[in-house]
């Protein structure tokens, strides 16, 4: 069975503004692991915030250092940014 990620009005309002600013910038870089430094002005504080949110996950580690990928869920947020509210990542 496929489980799909979802995301509502709770997790809405447990975005903090550095979550908004990570995901914002990290998403315009990432659709598989990148490391830190190809997204400018993403830290590692608001990485490990979006993983215990479950909106990124941890990668292999590469010559760069860690990489970083946005969940289905991380996606769903970013969508929720743009001011589109989908509930279903399908």
């Amino acid at each position: 069975m496929i489980e799909h990620a979802t995301f509502d009005e709770a997790d809405w309002r447990d975005l903090t503004p550095l979550d908004k600013k990570t995901l914002r910038k990290f998403s315009r870089v990432s659709m598989v692991f990148e490391p830190l430094a190809k997204a400018a002005g993403v830290g590692q504080k608001g990485m490990d915030g979006l993983i215990a949110k479950g909106l990124a996950v941890e990668g292999p580690t590469s010559l760069h250092g860690r990489t970083f990928k946005i969940t289905n869920k991380g996606w769903l947020a970013t969508e929720w940014l743009s001011g589109r509210r989908p509930r279903i990542y399908p």
